[in-house]
């Protein structure tokens, strides 16, 4: 290939391998499906946790903590990523599913039935991934188009 030719050739700009707003959206995901797979299991953990000596993790201080942090972190990475790719695709999941995982926390009649909680904590920890799968693809496909200048 000559010289001429090879400076014809179009080079994508390097993509950064590592950046915070994929750290907190791939942490994000991992999170919050950690979260949909302990509150679908909840009925046994609450059965054996005891038995283990870790009680502590099913109690209510703990899940408040837990749905607190993955609020922060979610609102945190899903607005960021709006910024970059104005796209509301995961926000509009990520909504529901916050909304559904305070539901679980905070109303009585949800947080005293043990199906209800199940049910509630696991569909809106599953919407939470699935909003930073989405964003973390957005982001992606974003960065690697040449749709802007940064």
């Amino acid at each position: 290939m000559s010289l001429s030719a090879l400076g014809r050739l179009s080079v994508a700009p390097r993509q950064k391998r590592w950046s915070l707003s994929r750290f907190g959206d791939s942490l994000g995901a991992f999170a919050a499906g950690a979260c949909a797979v302990h509150c679908a299991l909840l009925p046994i953990a609450l059965a054996v946790l005891p038995t283990l000596g870790l009680g502590l993790l099913a109690s209510a201080e703990v899940e408040i903590f837990y749905v607190a942090f993955a609020t922060a972190l979610a609102l945190t990475s899903l607005i960021q990523g709006y910024r970059r790719h104005r796209v509301l695709r995961a926000l509009s999941l990520a909504v529901p599913g916050l909304l559904a995982v305070w539901a679980g926390v905070l109303l009585p009649p949800i947080h005293e039935s043990v199906v209800a909680h199940a049910v509630v904590m696991t569909f809106g920890g599953s919407l939470i991934a699935v909003a930073h799968l989405i964003n973390l693809k957005l982001t992606h496909r974003h960065s690697t188009e040449n749709c802007c200048p940064h």
